[in-house]
């Protein structure tokens, strides 16, 4: 099973994006089932619809409709995060020394990975490197 972030996602699921035809090729040949979290999903609703990151938004309702047709097309699970991952913070403090701030929020995607067992990461984010149960994976 491989993890989609945001950012894999957005390239996916918007054709005006200079990676979309990488990411819908690796997409067409991927054999592995698809997961992403919540928190993405989050993310990619609050991106498709904001006038600062697409000069031409796309309205709520159908970006829901967009995420939603994608998901079922290609059978992605939305998988659940525990409902303490907050609490888990402290135990990545040995392989993430300082987690603070910002830094929070791949660290709760990184926890439902690993509550999940999902052990490959599709992102172009880097920060996902400091969590050795991950694999990085790129297109």
């Amino acid at each position: 099973m491989i993890g989609l972030d945001t950012n894999i996602l957005i390239d996916m699921l918007v054709a005006s994006q200079p990676d979309h035809t990488r990411a819908a090729q690796w997409l067409t040949e991927a054999t592995d089932r698809l997961a992403t979290t919540h928190v993405n999903v989050g993310e990619i609703l609050r991106l498709l619809t904001h006038p600062r990151v697409f000069p031409t938004p796309i309205a709520l309702a159908p970006a829901v409709t967009l995420l939603q047709t994608f998901v079922e097309e290609f059978n992605v699970w939305i998988m659940e995060e525990s409902a303490t991952w907050w609490q888990e913070l402290p135990d990545l403090l040995p392989v993430v020394p300082g987690l603070k701030g910002n830094e929070v929020f791949d660290a709760r995607i990184a926890l439902c990975l690993r509550h999940n067992g999902v052990k490959e990461w599709c992102t172009k984010d880097t920060d996902f490197a400091k969590y050795p149960f991950l694999k990085i994976v790129s297109l």
